[in-house]
C-alpha cells in the first residue's frame, strides 16, 4: 500500500534533514548513525529514519553492516576522489551536450537563477554562504542533467555529486567565484544550443574543480 501524502512528506523531510547533516558534517563522516537517537533528535518515530537511512545507503552516503547498523560514509581517499571525477568526466560532458540540444527557455532561466544565487551567496555570513552556494551548485548541475532528458544519467550524477559536496566544507577563498565564471560559460553554450561547446566547457569546469578541491583535501 502506498504511503499517505502526509507520511511521504514526513519521510522526505527526515531524509532531507539527515542528508544535509551528512553533507555539512554535522554528522561526522564515519560516525555511527543511531536510529533511535536520530528519531528523538528529529522528534519522529524510528520508521521514517529507517526509510531515510535506506535511501542514503543507496546513494552511498550511509553504510549498513550486518549486526552493526548504519554509519555515515567516510570521506573518500585521494584515489577514490580522483576516480569520482573520472566518472564525472565521462558522464557530465555528455549530459551537457544533451542539454544543449534539448534545453528550453524555462531551463535556461532556472539555470541563470541558480547562478545568480551562487553569486549572491558569497556576500552572506560564512556558514550560510557555504550552504547556499553548495545547494545552488548542486541544483545547477542537476538541472543540466534534467534538461538533457535522461533519467538514468541524472540519477547517476546525483549520487556522484553527493560525494563531491562532502568536500565543499574545505573550499578556500576564490573557489566560489571561479566556479561561477565557469558556470556562466557553460550556460552560454547552452543558450547557443552548441552540444560540442557545452561538452567542452563542462569538461574544463570539472578538470578545474577537481584540481581546486584536491588542493583543499584534509
Amino acid at each position: 500500500m502506498a504511503p499517505t501524502p502526509r507520511k511521504q512528506v514526513l519521510a522526505d523531510t527526515v531524509y532531507d534533514t539527515i542528508r544535509q547533516q551528512l553533507l555539512e558534517h554535522a554528522i561526522e563522516p564515519g560516525s555511527k548513525l543511531n536510529i533511535n537517537a536520530l528519531a528523538v533528535a528529529l522528534d519522529v518515530s524510528p520508521t521514517p529514519v529507517r526509510e531515510a537511512l535506506a535511501r542514503l545507503e543507496a546513494e552511498g552516503l550511509a553504510l549498513k553492516r550486518t549486526l552493526a547498523g548504519y554509519t555515515a560514509a567516510p570521506l573518500l581517499s585521494t584515489r577514490e576522489f580522483d576516480e569520482l571525477f573520472e566518472l564525472r568526466m565521462l558522464v557530465e560532458p555528455a549530459a551537457a551536450a544533451r542539454a544543449a540540444e534539448h534545453a528550453d527557455a524555462a531551463d535556461l532561466d532556472v539555470l541563470a537563477g541558480y547562478l545568480t544565487e551562487m553569486r549572491r551567496a558569497q556576500a552572506a555570513e560564512p556558514h550560510e554562504a557555504l550552504q547556499s552556494f553548495v545547494r545552488h551548485d548542486a541544483l545547477f548541475h542537476d538541472r543540466i542533467a534534467a534538461a538533457g532528458g535522461s533519467a538514468l544519467m541524472r540519477a547517476t550524477l546525483e549520487r556522484l555529486h553527493a560525494h563531491t559536496h562532502l568536500y565543499r566544507l574545505y573550499f578556500r577563498e576564490g573557489i566560489a567565484e571561479d566556479t561561477c565564471r565557469e558556470h556562466e560559460r557553460i550556460l552560454d553554450t547552452l543558450r547557443e544550443h552548441d552540444p560540442d561547446a557545452a561538452a567542452a566547457t563542462m569538461r574544463t569546469h570539472l578538470s578545474r574543480a577537481h584540481k581546486r578541491l584536491l588542493s583543499t583535501l584534509p
